[in-house]
């Protein structure tokens, strides 16, 4: 199960955020962490795609970026009211990276549909990320810890 941490967020920009810190020498930030973030990044990314068990994604809140390539090839995606979902890294200049030429070209079986989301870093909300085939299944934050409480105890 892939989920992130508190309310705001699944992942919010904080990879990019370490890696410019570090260009700006900040201190607490390591320069050399640009040399391999993104090969690390890519072969996690990769690794977690032809994993064997089966991966399950809770996406609740903002879920973006590199937090989309950890978990958009799980087959099981689910979405509460707060997700907001995007690859926005045209927005900075970057390419859509961590593997959304390959799954932005399945959304809904609609190639337009991918190539328009990493193109223009366009979000969607819950409703959408469902009925365009981005997340799999919706359940409210209200009920999202009976479900991973009931995926841990009844997975084995």
């Amino acid at each position: 199960m892939i989920s992130g941490t508190g309310e705001k967020a699944f992942c919010a920009g904080g990879d990019i955020v370490s890696i410019y810190n570090a260009e700006v020498g900040k201190p607490g930030f390591d320069k050399s962490i640009k040399a391999d973030f993104f090969a690390d990044e890519y072969l996690q990314d990769y690794e977690l795609v032809n994993m064997k068990p089966m991966q399950i994604s809770l996406w609740n809140g903002i879920t973006m970026g590199g937090g989309v390539g950890v978990s958009c090839h799980a087959p099981i995606r689910v979405a509460t009211e707060k997700t907001v979902y995007a690859m926005p890294e045209t927005g900075i200049g970057f390419f859509t990276d961590v593997g959304g030429s390959y799954f932005l070209s399945r959304v809904n079986n609609n190639i337009s549909l991918g190539l328009y989301l990493g193109l223009t870093g366009f979000r969607l909300k819950a409703e959408d990320l469902v009925q365009w085939g981005v997340a799999t299944h919706y359940v409210t934050t209200d009920k999202l810890q009976t479900l991973r409480d009931d995926l841990i105890s009844n997975v084995s």
